[in-house]
């Protein structure tokens, strides 16, 4: 079999920005439990670092008052916020500039396998609302295995499914944060930090690469 190539990407802070939609959402359950309301400010900050910090992060005052066990509490604020994400899943997170045609682009040259801590079914949906869902060959979400990352646990589960051999095949981890780098460094792929991400600056460890803008995942093509 002749050398398969393999771009593995973050999903949220890489493809698009779903940190206004996610933030709403948080917004809606607080008010569904008669929460008090909590600023923008104060919520948006702890959507993108998984869904247990944003459950610890956004309600901790629910979770503190919680009379029986915290997987019951967790349990039922799985159930409410997801439903709330999925019905305004794309109601303001739109791609990044130039993200579609780098995804059409690499999904022509190899597998595009999306590496989140998204909940797996969101994350489908949101690829499905967001046109690009044909461009990508799998989805590994944040519960699709007993480990999420920095693990490299997905890239290992997706990549053997569809084929991937060490010492024949290439990987790139693309991605905007620490634990995509450090995923993509565990794998052994070629790790690329998207500068138009989340973060200002490059996390440590240090990436291999850097990508100033979507247009610029193109090169990897040539690499």
């Amino acid at each position: 079999m002749s050398q398969q190539t393999f771009f593995f990407s973050d999903l949220d802070g890489t493809l698009e920005d779903s940190r206004r939609d996610m933030t709403d959402a948080v917004h809606a359950v607080r008010a569904a439990l008669t929460l008090p309301a909590r600023t923008d400010a104060a919520v948006m900050p702890n959507v993108n670092r998984g869904m247990a910090e944003l459950y610890a992060a956004c309600f901790d005052d629910w979770l503190a008052q919680w009379p029986g066990p915290q997987t019951d509490a967790l349990a039922m604020l799985t159930r409410l916020y997801e439903t709330e994400y999925a019905g305004r899943i794309a109601a303001t997170t739109r791609l990044y500039d130039g993200i579609r045609e780098a995804l059409q682009a690499l999904a022509g040259a190899g597998k595009v396998i999306v590496i989140t801590n998204k909940p797996e079914a969101l994350s489908r949906l949101l690829l499905q609302a967001l046109g690009v869902a044909e461009q990508i060959t799998d989805v590994m979400g944040g519960d699709t295995l007993k480990e999420g990352k920095p693990s490299p646990l997905p890239l290992h589960v997706a990549g053997a499914r569809h084929g991937f051999e060490p010492g024949r095949d290439r990987a790139f981890m693309i991605g905007d944060t620490a634990a995509d780098v450090r995923c993509g460094k565990a794998f052994g792929a070629t790790t690329v930090w998207c500068a138009w991400g989340y973060l200002s600056a490059p996390p440590e460890p240090a990436p291999d690469r850097v990508a100033a803008h979507p247009s610029a995942l193109l090169q990897l093509l040539a690499a």
